[in-house]
């Protein structure tokens, strides 16, 4: 059978298309710069209170220096004396993880120590009020991070405590799946998620100001929150160098 010519003409324009669309997302692949070292975490900032971004990795026990190793694709609980440890990437079905992990253990823990570089934000804000209900305090201990989503979890405690050497980071969002949309469908997107985020905020009493350090650092930097400004945003409730005593 003969296709006509049209329809013929028009498959054909859709497989070149495809193939162009291919082409250019390998080549966005290809241009993207090679992560930064996971030693640049720490190291002199070209800009004040900038770094480069790499949430595979985490300081070694002990340290706040360049020993790192691997951070956990998704959130890996742990509890001892009270204490529940949340460390890793907060991945999709994170928030429903945790609950069950407090029910199966019977747990009502007084504090969450958070060691994460951030992920999904939608789970972090479920996980946020599931603290705050809690009641509990949450803790970024000495050598720990808490960076891009992982704030709105420090955000759930009360009180909420950083350690001398704990490194706590804001910067943009993804605040839906990665797609080929519409320019004006992307925007709403990020514009609804925002939204979202200053809401919770307000509720968790920290100042919603801490958007804005976020909103203006790359995905691929973050923007490292010194103690004057996190008691400043009401993001710790504690000073700084009194949590380490």
């Amino acid at each position: 059978m003969t296709v006509p010519a049209a329809p013929r003409r028009a498959i054909w324009a859709m497989l070149i298309l495809q193939v162009a669309i291919g082409a250019a997302l390998i080549g966005m692949d290809l241009a993207r710069p090679a992560p930064p070292s996971p030693a640049d975490l720490f190291a002199p900032a070209t800009v004040p209170q900038m770094r480069p971004y790499r949430p595979d990795v985490r300081p070694a026990p002990g340290t706040d220096g360049p020993q790192m190793r691997p951070m956990p694709a998704r959130l890996e609980f742990a509890h001892e004396d009270g204490r529940v440890a949340v460390t890793g990437q907060i991945a999709q079905g994170d928030a429903a993880r945790f609950a069950r992990f407090l029910e199966e253990q019977a747990l009502r823990p007084d504090t969450i120590a958070l060691d994460s570089s951030g992920g999904v934000v939608a789970e972090a804000l479920l996980i946020g009020r599931q603290i705050r209900a809690l009641g509990a305090a949450t803790e970024v201990g000495g050598g720990g991070v808490c960076l891009s989503a992982c704030p709105y979890l420090l955000a759930g405690g009360d009180p909420r405590r950083v350690r001398p050497g704990g490194l706590v980071g804001v910067h943009q969002h993804y605040f839906g799946e990665n797609s080929l949309l519409p320019a004006f469908l992307a925007v709403e997107d990020v514009q609804r998620g925002q939204a979202e985020v200053m809401r919770y905020l307000d509720r968790m009493g920290i100042d919603p100001r801490l958007m804005m350090h976020g909103m203006e650092t790359p995905a691929r930097e973050i923007y490292i929150l010194d103690a004057e400004r996190m008691e400043e945003l009401r993001l710790v409730t504690e000073p700084v160098q009194a949590a380490a005593e």
